[in-house]
């Protein structure tokens, strides 16, 4: 598949209670109701921080036994009901169970803390809550007594890459109190507008909710779930380890692995390089191996925008700090190991493309290696990963207590920091008694402290339709700039040039927006802003 140099642009902003000044020439009715519209719509967010308060009504006595029915024999199949949110009534939602493992595992003993799926548009196509959702997603925080995994890491992973909201919320379905859920906002085409400013595309949910299914198809090379290793051109090789909107995602997902594993020199034109790498290190930092890193290889999405790029996006993080400690052979990870878990843990391995082709590219693992330490330093050796831990735990700890469906003790969570909860073959690390003294293994790690460039603030100046950018680079061999213009996606790059001590950049001021840079040497490398295509520097803004 050829595909044109990519120009992708945004075209969507949203609206504000201060866009609201933007209307002072209106009549001021006009401006009143506005206004008003906006408050209501931001003071309905359903994902703000607090408890969320969530009410189902489900017709028939039997609806539990039915849709369980229906999660093993039509796993896209729904029930009917009416939701109550924010003080609004939804008619005609769509309700299911999900979940694969928190689902099946949990049903064997109760068919109440069952996580759930809420289609707010299921028969009212234009039906949304707050802005502009769709879907309610509540997880039953299974196999984490502490209920704050999936909360916590999406916070971490919101400071470098698109993540979803998740907070926490109380579930009473026909009047009976079901406890305390973790909800969690869907990765759907509202949130790809909220992010990219785009909306359209093809979006592929690398772990398909049919898990059950035959793994490969007649014919087919063996695969290893959604790991984007290529199996051919048919896209029956890849149907039982991704779900797909359309069937026109498969040429652009068949093409990423062609193109990842027998041309990787090319893959900057299909592949946000820099999200995936902060994928990547996100994931090896919060030892996360329920993920594409881990043994399953499953659990992120991909965004393919209309020009054929993807964009990875992580999902689904009950499970990180430790929580999966299965190894690639499916053996049991001592604390040790999990505390030591390697920064290039799987380079070899050809089963995992994404780590063993990217992270052999010199420069793409010298920025990988970069993020991790920012990771690091940011959450870890700051205390702020903890302090954050501890404030949701209070947030939650009555709620908690009350929680009669809870699937572990009050005890467990309180206990959840710093002690292993043993549930059948699964020992859940407490998240403190992990993440201290890993903090001290990457701190000191050898790959971390490798000298890097010495990088100065970037000078920026623009003068008669050109960008000028100049920045100092001690013990640096190549600095690279990064840019894209306004609107745009993607980020493209081009090196600096030395010249009198400084490396410097000149490009029409059309083509940058805004930009950061990557200074290297032999042994590492230093990016500026740290954070890179997540928060560049906007030119003309100081």
């Amino acid at each position: 598949m050829k595909l044109p140099p990519h120009t992708l642009y945004r075209s969507w902003k949203p609206f504000s209670v201060a866009s609201c000044f933007l209307l002072m020439k209106q009549p001021i009715l006009f401006v009143l109701f506005s206004c008003l519209l906006a408050y209501s719509l931001s003071a309905q967010e359903i994902y703000q921080s607090g408890i969320k308060e969530i009410r189902l009504e489900i017709g028939g006595s039997n609806w539990a036994e039915r849709l369980d029915s229906l999660k093993r024999d039509n796993p896209e199949g729904r029930l009917p009901g009416t939701l109550f949110l924010a003080g609004t009534r939804y008619d005609s939602v769509g309700i299911r169970f999900k979940g694969n493992s928190s689902y099946f595992r949990t049903s064997k003993k109760t068919l109440k803390k069952l996580p759930f799926n809420i289609k707010v548009d299921f028969k009212k196509k234009n039906q949304r809550f707050g802005k502009s959702y769709t879907s309610l997603k509540l997880s039953n925080a299974f196999l984490d007594p502490s209920f704050i995994r999936d909360p916590l890491s999406y916070e971490v992973v919101r400071s470098y890459m698109p993540a979803p909201l998740c907070n926490f919320a109380q579930l009473t379905v026909n009047k009976e109190p079901y406890g305390l859920y973790v909800n969690t906002e869907s990765i759907d085409e509202a949130f790809i507008q909220k992010h990219f400013g785009y909306s359209g595309g093809h979006l592929v949910k690398c772990d398909p909710d049919q898990w059950q299914r035959v793994r490969s198809q007649g014919g087919c090379p063996k695969g290893e779930n959604a790991s984007l290793m290529y199996l051919s051109d048919s896209p029956g090789c890849y149907e039982a380890f991704y779900e797909v909107e359309s069937p026109e995602a498969w040429p652009y997902l068949i093409n990423l692995t062609k193109i990842l594993n027998k041309q990787p020199a090319r893959i900057e034109e299909f592949l946000n390089i820099d999200q995936t790498l902060w994928m990547l290190a996100l994931n090896n930092v919060m030892v996360n191996l329920d993920s594409y890193n881990g043994s399953l290889s499953h659990n992120y999405y991909l965004w393919f925008d209309t020009l054929g790029m993807a964009h990875p996006l992580i999902w689904d993080l009950n499970m990180s700090f430790g929580g999966w400690r299965r190894n690639m052979s499916f053996e049991e990870m001592s604390d040790e190991q999990l505390i030591k878990y390697q920064p290039l843990a799987e380079i070899g391995n050809s089963r995992r493309p994404l780590i063993s082709v990217l992270l052999k590219n010199p420069f793409y693992r010298k920025v990988y290696l970069a993020h991790i330490k920012t990771i690091q330093k940011d959450w870890l050796a700051s205390g702020w990963l903890e302090q954050r831990a501890l404030a949701m735990k209070k947030e939650i700890d009555l709620a908690v207590k009350q929680d009669q469906q809870k699937l572990y003790s009050y005890s467990a969570f309180q206990n959840s920091l710093d002690s292993t909860m043993t549930d059948g073959p699964d020992h859940i690390i407490g998240i403190r008694e992990l993440m201290n003294p890993r903090n001290a293994f990457l701190a000191a790690h050898p790959l971390l402290n490798k000298p890097a460039p010495a990088v100065k603030t970037p000078v920026t100046t623009v003068k008669d339709s050109i960008v000028t950018c100049s920045i100092q680079a001690e013990n640096a061999t190549r600095v690279v700039f990064f840019y894209r213009a306004k609107g745009e996606i993607a980020f493209h790059h081009q090196d600096c040039q030395l010249v009198n001590d400084l490396w410097t950049i000149q490009l029409p001021t059309q083509k940058v927006a805004d930009y950061y840079l990557v200074a290297e040497n032999a042994e590492a490398a230093t990016c500026i802003p740290e954070k890179t295509s997540w928060a560049p520097i906007q030119v003309g803004k100081k």
